[in-house]
């Protein structure tokens, strides 16, 4: 299996989250990231949603940064072409669709496709 790693960003004045019950929006994530993974990959694990919103500004404005962290076996990608290139841009989209339902606004601002230990040797 390799790992995904995707990091993201919103900014806003409303969420669909609560920015104050951190482990209840990270949970909710995390179920969210999961059914958009597993409708690409066969294999994959959501091993990690880490949330941060900074405070809010004298204007209501808060920023957010997501990072998710996914466990996937590569050649269980359910679309064509498989590349990496596909892959990253398929994940991407799906990712900025979901996220976007929970925190508005969002950028995607990477999608790395890395091996396992195993893969790479």
């Amino acid at each position: 299996m390799g790992l995904l790693h995707i990091h993201a960003q919103s900014r806003g004045r409303i969420f669909e989250v609560l920015p104050e019950e951190i482990e209840n929006t990270e949970l909710v994530t995390e179920e969210a990231v999961s059914q958009v993974i597993l409708a690409l990959f066969d294999e994959a694990i959501v091993d990690d949603v880490t949330i941060q919103f900074t405070p809010t500004t004298s204007l209501g404005q808060r920023n957010c940064s997501i990072h998710i962290q996914v466990q996937c076996a590569y050649q269980s990608f359910k679309l064509l072409p498989c590349t990496k290139e596909y892959m990253q841009l398929a994940i991407s989209k799906s990712m900025g669709a979901i996220l976007k339902e929970l925190f508005g606004a969002v950028l995607i601002d990477t999608v790395i496709v890395q091996p396992s230990f195993m893969e790479a040797h």
